[in-house]
């Protein structure tokens, strides 16, 4: 029975340090890292050295436009997908995932408004591009309104868990979908 306690939460430990692999693999410079840092240090991974300061966070998510004019945003680190997803949304917008692997939240900003077919594919693929799958051919990616995804009392940054979801399946190319700085 101790054995099994311990199996689930090492599988955790290795979720959540899978996660942030995949942070430090869309890191684009030394602001996107202070945020990563104070997560290693928050759960324990890393020691706080002695006299460090807590540094000002510059990072910011990646922001795109979507063909259609709606507004997506991506987290960059566990602590950027919390924010977006439970400070950013509201219930109507939409909030998208690849399916069984670390990866961004990306939250698309519905203004109440009926998303275009085409806009669910440009955040889908944006789900896949920043996700641990952005190699592959296919990611299959769960998204659903904002307001299905819950966190767990005492669940690490970055994790959530949802139930009706709608699935679609995409390439991960994002070269046609417009950034802003």
């Amino acid at each position: 029975e101790a054995l099994n306690e311990l199996i689930l939460e090492t599988k955790g430990q290795i979720d959540h340090l899978e996660s942030i692999q995949n942070s430090l693999d869309i890191a684009l410079s030394a602001d996107d890292l202070v945020q990563i840092k104070d997560e290693l240090i928050e759960y324990g991974f890393i020691k706080k050295g002695k006299g460090s300061k807590k540094q000002k966070v510059k990072s910011k998510p990646f922001h795109y436009i979507s063909s259609d004019g709606f507004d997506m945003y991506v987290g960059k680190n566990n602590y950027q997908n919390d924010e977006l997803t439970f400070k950013l949304a509201t219930g109507n917008d939409w909030w998208f995932h690849a399916k069984g692997m670390p990866g961004s939240h990306v939250i698309v900003k519905a203004e109440n408004k009926e998303l275009p077919d085409r806009t669910f594919e440009e955040a889908g693929k944006l789900a896949g591009y920043y996700s641990k799958g952005k190699n592959a051919d296919k990611v299959e990616i769960d998204y659903l309104q904002k307001k299905n995804v819950k966190k767990p009392n005492g669940a690490a940054a970055g994790f959530v868990v949802y139930y009706t979801n709608y699935s679609l399946t995409i390439h991960p190319d994002i070269s046609d979908i417009r950034q802003i700085e």
